[in-house]
């Protein structure tokens, strides 16, 4: 294998994790973890999942494929919950547009699942690896389904004139780049077999870029305005509650002495 594809293959991962490390740091030290806990859960599962993937491709490199596919699971499922993440940031809880959101964001997982299942069985049917072109295929497939919901999302957010806010503007528009990147990359295999290594850095390039665009635009929490205004207004009426909460016992404590 050509040296400089090693060293980008193995200082690429590294750069991620620092990146990643920074980030889930960055977020715990301001508490926004609980604003974004899917996407810390999404961050925090690759951070484990990267030095294991390291170490399987240092020493033993024919199990590598296995360990991917295997690991890798978990993460494009875990990316359907940072589009639910998006959901949940741009629009207002118990609001009706969240609520219909939600139910077409369920029917369309269980809609496309077993689509991307069905379409890559067969498309692995007409290879002689079935097994790598099912793994294979599910990525692409998963990946172009959730970049058609992310912008599903932000399309019904625009109509709607709600603002995404600085926070979501990072993640939207460095996710929705990233989920085609790795779509075409698996579909452009078979059209430049020979450049197959090479294409396959391309992913994990957009991968770490999106990281780094997310630790820039999530380094401090900044709601989008209507979110503020609904949390501000939220707040002032629990305050107004605690406060006729507490005039009550205190009001039931004097008449009882």
């Amino acid at each position: 294998m050509d040296p400089a594809y090693n060293r980008i293959f193995y200082d690429l991962p590294m750069l991620c994790e620092l990146a990643e490390g920074l980030l889930l740091w960055r977020l715990s030290h301001q508490h926004a973890i609980k604003h974004y806990p899917y996407l810390s859960a999404y961050v925090g599962y690759d951070l484990v999942r990267t030095p294991c993937l390291l170490a399987t491709a240092h020493f033993g490199w024919r199990d590598f494929p296995l360990v991917y596919g295997i690991t890798n699971v978990p993460a494009l499922f875990l990316q359907f919950f940072i589009l639910w993440e998006v959901a949940r940031s741009l629009f207002r809880p118990n609001s009706s547009i969240r609520r219909v959101a939600w139910r077409l964001f369920m029917v369309a997982q269980v809609l496309i699942i077993p689509s991307v299942i069905l379409l890559s069985l067969s498309q692995a049917s007409l290879v002689s690896f079935p097994a790598r072109c099912i793994a294979a295929g599910f990525e692409q497939y998963l990946c172009m389904s959730q970049a058609l919901l992310l912008f599903l999302v932000t399309f019904v957010a625009r109509y709607y004139g709600i603002s995404f806010g600085k926070n979501m503007r990072g993640v939207i528009f460095s996710l929705g780049p990233y989920l085609l990147v790795n779509s075409a990359c698996f579909a452009t295999y078979q059209i430049f077999g020979a450049l197959r290594p090479y294409l396959e850095l391309l992913p994990a390039i957009a991968y770490t870029g999106m990281i780094v665009i997310w630790v820039y635009y999530l380094w401090n929490y900044v709601p989008s305005d209507d979110m503020a205004a609904f949390h501000a207004s939220h707040g002032i009426s629990k305050q107004q509650w605690s406060s006729l909460w507490e005039m009550t016992i205190n009001f039931v404590r004097y008449r009882s002495s």
